[in-house]
Parts: structure tokens; C-alpha cells; sequence
């Protein structure tokens, strides 16, 4: 009987996760709860929980060993000045890049809560950026100031804004893609065959400017946490 593998990923929203068999992908759940943890606790499967936000009532259910650090082995080196305080989901990600394609130069980008960019080279996690996301923004434009809106994200508004609230729109959804693509011509020119690992769960056209290739994955970091239990298992 197959070995089953639950990967669990705790976000800032919602806990989701996914159940692998034999590398294969066989239940996606979002949301994640308690009561379906303790199914598959039943049936022995092996555990492996990202944790970049907090739920109470699923976290009280998991163990401390089923946590994902920077002491977890893994596939891939850390060259990072404080891994204790790198995000397991950053981790996690950048080690489901990895299994893609080992001998690329990878890109992993989320654009989430925060925008996070990282850089995966020579099978080495090199660090990246963390940046306020668009939701962030938004609402940060309408707390600090008397007058501002809070406007929802539109991501066809093309400079120059004819409305207070399409200008906002633009200063924020244009002005972080111009950033993303800013980054990602930076490393291009320094390494070669750059791919880009895109697990965010906005769609975002890079547009012409952007000849790598793109491999859109919403579910990267379930399939990172996946590879460092296989990882492990054939240690």
C-alpha cells in the first residue's frame, strides 16, 4: 500500500493542503480543518505542515515534529544569514522549484499578503525580497491618510489614472508588476537560463518584456512540502 503524504500549508487566510501518493497528487482540500487531519492520521500518513500564518483550531491538533524549519533536511542548501527566521513557506516553495528543474536558476515569486521573490541557484536558496502585497497597499493608502479611499485591485488601469480611484488602482497593481519585472531583468542580466516559478494565486501578465519561462504553480508550496518528504523518506 502506498505511503500517503499530507502537506499542509497555514497562510495568512486559510490552511490548505494536499495528499500525495506515490508522487501523485490524489485530494486537494481548501479549507483545511481539524476533523480531516485526524482522518488521515488514522491512516498513518507522514505529515509535513508550512506554517506562514496562524489557525488555532487546526494548529492545536499538530505535533512540534510535524513542522517544516530550517533544521528539516532538505534537497536544497540555506545561504541565508538567519535561516531560524526564514518563512517555511519561502522554504517550502523554492524546494518545489527545485524538483521542477534542478539545473535551473529559478525565480520563485508569490504575490500574496506580501509580494516574495527568491532566488535558487546552484541548489543553493540565496535569499530574496519581501514587500507589501496589493491588498496591503491599498489598505495602508486608506489608514495613513484623512482622505484616500480604500478601492479594490484592478489590474487593467492603464497610467494616467482620470479618478482619484483609478489612480490608486494603478499606483499600486501597476506599480508592483513594473517592481516583479524590475527584479527579474536585474537577474537576468547576472545569471542564464533564469526560469520563474509563479505560486501566487493573482494571474499576472509579465508581458514582452519577459522571455523566461514561466511555470504558473498555485499549489508550489504542497508540492515542496511533498519533495522533502520523499527527501527524507529515501534518506
Amino acid at each position: 500500500m502506498a505511503k500517503i503524504n499530507l502537506c499542509i500549508d497555514i497562510g495568512n487566510t486559510n490552511a490548505k493542503a494536499a495528499v500525495y501518493a506515490d508522487g501523485i497528487l490524489q485530494q486537494y482540500y481548501n479549507p483545511f480543518n481539524a476533523k480531516i487531519l485526524a482522518s488521515y492520521r488514522e491512516q498513518q500518513a507522514r505529515v509535513l505542515v508550512c506554517a506562514s500564518g496562524k489557525n488555532d483550531a487546526l494548529q492545536k491538533h499538530l505535533k512540534p515534529h510535524d513542522y517544516l524549519t530550517h533544521l528539516t533536511p532538505l534537497p536544497i542548501a540555506l545561504d541565508y544569514l538567519t535561516p531560524h527566521t526564514l518563512g517555511s513557506d519561502r522554504i517550502a516553495a523554492a524546494v518545489g522549484a527545485h524538483a521542477i528543474d534542478p539545473s535551473a536558476t529559478w525565480l520563485v515569486l508569490d504575490l500574496g499578503t506580501c509580494l516574495t521573490l527568491d532566488l535558487l541557484h546552484e541548489n543553493k536558496f540565496l535569499g530574496g525580497l519581501i514587500s507589501p502585497g496589493v491588498q496591503m497597499r491599498l489598505k495602508a493608502m486608506n489608514v495613513f491618510t484623512a482622505g484616500l479611499p480604500l478601492v479594490k485591485p484592478d489590474y487593467t488601469s492603464s497610467f494616467p489614472g482620470k479618478s482619484t480611484e483609478h489612480s490608486l488602482q494603478i499606483g499600486v497593481c501597476q506599480s508592483i508588476g513594473f517592481e516583479m519585472v524590475g527584479y527579474i531583468q536585474q537577474i537576468n542580466q547576472k545569471y542564464s537560463n533564469v526560469k520563474i516559478a509563479d505560486c501566487s494565486n493573482i494571474p499576472f501578465h509579465f508581458g514582452k518584456k519577459i522571455e523566461n519561462m514561466i511555470f504558473a504553480r498555485p499549489k508550489l508550496v504542497v508540492e515542496g512540502l511533498n519533495h522533502i518528504l520523499e527527501y527524507n523518506e529515501q534518506k
